[in-house]
């Protein structure tokens, strides 16, 4: 018992002044919360989808290239639109090949960050509402979501992100409770985390720091010093971000809209038609609703937004009350990303249907398990006891159906994993076991972008040479017998850089053989 406490105090400090109630004893959430990652951890390694989103390899990748890479190095491996702090967290578990090849270097890091969520979520209901049942409603909501559950088994950043974002919010609100500017100051370090995570982060920082000027005033003191301890370590993140990438790129939005940015990769699914909420608002509008429903459960988000309008006409004049309305920045960045067309989204619903980035939907799942945890203790309060009565009952009724839902149609709704069996290819994976029973050294040329070859295969990174390595890549494309002894592609793939280099290359086409061919995939090993 004593651990559990000195692990949640050092992490989130003491409520002991406030809080002495035994009924909100740490030890049982954080051992269901443990219990509940590593159970979906063991059944996601089963069924091998630690890695089925390519992102997930590409993640650990990220990782490892700080130390297994032609040039390796921190400053030299950063790279440039993929936030780094994911990256250099998951580093020292990737240098352990074992970590690296089974993907537990990111489940390990995300498992943590899983916990820390729950145990937070536990802590923010609790310093919001003191009561105990809806306290526990609204932490077993978050804990039992299956996609909340999915990622934290993968490398993905959706579990650090929420990790970050909710820590940082809950020692505001802390902040805001008991007036103590030590909590701002432990919330910046969260929140400058965060910053250097996603870059959904920067508009709830924003919103964040705003909402601490205007708050300060009703607190009876200046604004600059709670602004200065929350708003310094984040923003200073987000600036040395801009440099890094003035310096290295010679563009400090190098990362926005760069060769590899987002932008950049958006232009295909525009060229092909599919970037249709672009300066369409009620086409995003629908797209972002429908994404967070889709990952809240359709039930779970229906009585959130009662419970949001409810706290919102209970709280609506007391400033200090508006910090649960971070949870939900995500929404209008999102509505607004997908209408300026940086951002793409695409569900079953939606036109041209499909199953693409909707894990976006995910991000305010604090905020539908805060206001749903609000509404349940709304009713509690009621004083009509048969109304109150019928609905806490309801709300119960929904937790376990939405609950049962999910797994019953396992995975149709649980979209994370919907998404991952919408896009699932097997061939990816027989290549990439191809190569792990044949790969016998020197050098294997490919288009990281097109494929992400599994960890498993047994090839480091520093033997991998894709169209812009380190100063090897371009010279390559045209001479590949000096440093390739293995070459893949993917010829239905129209962008695939290696495949277009050297399908009329006579260097090439002399000095290689054909070993693997698939679908279109094939690998060739040089003759000598």
């Amino acid at each position: 018992m004593k651990l559990f406490n000195k692990i949640s105090e050092l992490i989130f400090g003491s409520d002991k002044n406030k809080f002495d109630d035994k009924s909100f004893s740490i030890k049982p959430v954080v051992i269901i919360a443990i219990f509940a990652g590593l159970l979906v951890q063991i059944i996601s390694y089963y069924f091998n989808y630690q890695f089925a989103y390519r992102d997930s390899i590409y993640r650990l990748e990220a990782a490892r290239r700080f130390f297994d890479a032609i040039n390796p190095g921190i400053i030299s491996q950063i790279g440039t639109v993929w936030l780094p702090i994911p990256n250099l967290i998951m580093m020292p578990l990737a240098a352990i090949n074992f970590f690296w090849e089974t993907g537990l270097a990111g489940s390990i890091v995300n498992f943590v960050a899983f916990v820390i969520s729950g145990v937070t979520v536990f802590r923010f209901i609790k310093l919001a509402l003191n009561n105990v049942l809806s306290t526990w409603f609204g932490f077993l909501m978050f804990i039992t979501n299956g996609s909340i559950l999915y990622f934290q088994t993968t490398s993905m950043t959706e579990s650090t992100y929420i990790c970050f974002i909710t820590v940082f919010i809950y020692f505001i609100f802390k902040w805001v409770k008991l007036e103590k500017l030590k909590y701002l100051f432990y919330a910046s370090i969260w929140a400058g985390l965060a910053a250097g995570s996603r870059y959904d982060s920067w508009p709830v920082i924003l919103s964040a720091s705003f909402l601490v000027i205007i708050i300060s005033p009703g607190k009876k003191i200046n604004f600059i010093k709670p602004f200065l301890a929350f708003s310094v370590v984040p923003l200073a993140i987000i600036a040395a971000w801009f440099i890094y990438n003035y310096i290295y790129y010679g563009d400090a939005l190098e990362f926005s809209r760069g060769k590899f940015s987002t932008l950049a990769q958006l232009k295909y699914y525009e060229d092909a038609g599919r970037l249709l909420t672009k300066h369409n608002l009620l086409l995003s509008l629908n797209v972002a609703i429908s994404s967070f429903m889709l990952y809240s459960g359709y039930l779970f988000f229906t009585v959130s937004v009662i419970g949001f309008f409810i706290y919102l006409w209970k709280y609506k004049v007391k400033l200090e009350n508006y910090i649960p309305y971070l949870f939900l920045v995500s929404f209008p960045a999102a509505v607004l990303l997908l209408y300026l067309g940086q951002m793409i989204i695409e569900l079953p619903n939606s036109v041209p249907p499909g199953y693409f980035n909707s894990r976006y939907g995910l991000y305010i799942f604090p905020g539908i398990c805060f206001f749903t945890a609000f509404l349940f203790d709304y009713f509690l309060n009621m004083k009509k006891y048969l109304r109150k009565k019928i609905l806490v009952y309801t709300m119960l009724a929904v937790f376990i159906f939405q609950f049962f839902m999910q797994f019953s149609y396992y995975p149709a709704f649980i979209p994370a994993l919907a998404e991952v069996k919408y896009n699932y290819n097997d061939v990816n994976i027989e290549a990439s076991h191809f190569l792990k029973d044949n790969y016998d050294g020197g050098n294997l040329l490919y288009d990281n972008i097109i494929f992400a070859l599994y960890p498993w295969s047994g090839i480091n990174l520093k033997e991998r040479i894709s169209f812009h390595t380190y100063e090897i890549g371009e010279k390559a494309l045209n001479n590949p017998v000096t440093y390739a002894k293995w070459v893949m592609f993917y010829k239905k793939f129209p962008d695939d850089h290696i495949y277009n280099s050297l399908k009329d290359n006579f260097i090439f086409l002399d000095n290689y053989e054909r070993v693997f061919s698939k679908e279109g995939i094939e690998i060739y090993k040089r003759k000598f």
